[in-house]
């Protein structure tokens, strides 16, 4: 599956977020999720908020990569 599919899936409760969580094994897993997110539900999305809190390390690097502000 790939992780269009994977954030599609999760947006349609076909997988559930601990499901959508250990697919995230690094930190170029987690760029791509977040991404897919973004592109899909949209940045105002809690989800957004839910994989950095539950992936604080990967959302640092993913923030200092891409020029993010983070709280």
């Amino acid at each position: 599956m790939t992780f269009k599919e994977l954030v599609a899936s999760f947006n349609q409760k076909e997988t559930t977020w601990e499901d959508l969580c250990l697919e995230i094994r690094c930190e170029s897993c987690f760029a791509s999720v977040f991404d897919e997110v973004n592109e899909q539900m949209g940045s105002a999305s809690d989800l957004l908020a839910q994989l950095a809190d539950e992936f604080p390390n990967h959302y640092k690097s993913y923030a200092k990569e891409r020029g993010l502000d983070q709280p």
